[in-house]
């Protein structure tokens, strides 16, 4: 479902937005869409990093032996 909006963009922001939208053949609408779901996942990203990097070594070390499996890399020692 998309639901009409209105935005206050930079004055140099809407003619980026336009010409990225017109490179992919996509309206501004979706491109601005897309953009905004891009940026909100990269702060997904953050917090997992953030978790990962308060764990114990220990359990660093098994996040990274799951993560070699899931990737189909072999970490035995």
């Amino acid at each position: 479902m998309r639901a009409e909006t209105s935005l206050t963009l930079d004055a140099a922001s809407m003619p980026l937005a336009k010409a990225c939208a017109d490179a992919e053949n996509l309206d501004v609408g979706q491109w601005l869409d897309r953009a905004i779901r891009n940026e909100a996942a990269r702060g997904d990203v953050q917090v997992i990093a953030a978790w990962e990097a308060s764990l114990s070594s220990d359990d660093q070390a098994i996040l990274a032996v799951l993560d070699a499996d899931d990737r189909g890399t072999d970490l035995s020692v």
